[in-house]
């Protein structure tokens, strides 16, 4: 760069600073400093700003959870009846529900019945055709030794015996058949139990000592392969549901559910023919772990379960009942709440009331 395009650079930034230091101050009757200041202040107060957001922030978390929270005065927790439980971590294998009906054991008895009496027919058929072959097995030797019978007597002879051959097959036909409806409509293992005639789980059936469960289960279920019994009950309750042990599977299905089928016994006990009742499957055999929430500490406000955790003395916290499994007497949980919880299991209705009722007047108060 020449001499004179330096002096020209030194020149334009002396008339810059110029421009800095007395123009715009002028025209805005403040000085470089004052901008600077002012600059500053602005940036300090973005930065308060967004401090007191984050604040508001934690402030909403923390307001929330007091929401939830409720103290109880000593003169009402003498009678509000609150019993606390300590969680403990509890085993608990996962179910499904379906459905099961007590079966009429009056097609099995129509078809027992035929296949006895078609067996029977069998047996004397079998007699006459023996007794057939030996009419000319004797007729064919006098024939033979003394030429004293007719021709036309070993005739007959040979036909009654193709005739008693005949019906025999016959029979033994309609005795397959009967056979293999039974199989269609019962499985080979019922029909096993069915047609036999010394069949120890016919005759516990048949004496009402055992019943015949047929269990339906919803379209996306499947029985686990592993499944050697179910627990089900005529009441609803699971907590009061027994053992069915597995008998088959079922080769028909529920027009309505249109899920797989399979046949159980149980002990009759005071069920019915016809009766429906609920089933209980477990899922598989690796079992969760968890802790088990009783019916009677669940709360509802809302459409949502809820449950009181003891936080300190005479101080509760709400917390939702979320991702559980229904259980006998209660609900499964392995979120939410710990082993070691305090759980408020008598008394959480009068705890949702006081802390409404609280809320309610701290309102009131703004």
């Amino acid at each position: 760069m020449s001499l004179r395009g330096k002096y020209s650079l030194w020149i334009m930034a002396f008339l810059l600073a110029l421009a800095l230091f007395f123009v715009i101050p002028v025209a805005s009757k403040s000085s470089l400093f004052d901008f600077a200041e002012e600059w500053l202040t602005e940036y300090e107060q973005a930065i308060e700003n967004a401090q007191d957001d984050d604040d508001d922030d934690d402030a909403d978390s923390t307001d929330a959870v007091a929401l939830m929270q409720v103290r109880i005065d000593d003169e009402i927790s003498e009678y509000a009846g609150i019993a606390l439980h300590e969680l403990t971590t509890i085993t608990f294998f996962p179910e499904f529900k379906a459905y099961a009906e007590v079966v009429d054991l009056r097609p099995m008895l129509n078809l027992r019945s035929r296949y006895q009496q078609t067996a029977s027919a069998v047996r004397v058929a079998n007699v006459a055709l023996q007794s057939a072959k030996q009419e000319l097995s004797r007729l064919n030797l006098l024939a033979k030794s003394t030429g004293s019978i007719a021709s036309k007597k070993v005739v007959y002879a040979q036909a009654a015996q193709n005739e008693a051959r005949a019906k025999l097959a016959g029979l033994q036909i309609e005795l397959q058949a009967i056979n293999d409806e039974a199989v269609q409509s019962w499985g080979e293992t019922i029909t096993g139990w069915l047609l036999k005639n010394d069949s120890t789980e016919w005759q516990r059936l048949l004496k009402n000592k055992d019943s015949l469960l047929l269990v339906t289960l919803a379209a996306d279920n499947s029985l686990p392969s592993e499944t050697s019994f179910i627990r089900v009950s005529r009441d609803g309750q699971r907590d009061h549901a027994r053992k069915s042990y597995y008998v088959s599977s079922a080769l028909t299905t529920d027009k309505l559910f249109q899920g797989e089928t399979y046949f159980f016994k149980t002990a009759t006990g005071k069920l019915r023919t016809g009766m429906r009742l609920d089933a209980w499957i477990a899922e598989g055999d690796e079992p969760l772990q968890g802790v088990f929430i009783p019916e009677q500490a669940i709360v509802w406000h809302q459409g949502q379960a809820w449950v009181y955790i003891e936080i300190d003395e005479n101080l509760y916290q709400r917390k939702p009942v979320k991702n559980s499994l229904v259980t006998a007497g209660g609900v499964f949980m392995q979120q939410e709440l710990v082993v070691g919880d305090a759980l408020v299991i008598d008394g959480a209705q009068m705890l949702l009331s006081e802390e409404f009722k609280w809320q309610i007047a701290d309102e009131d108060d703004d």
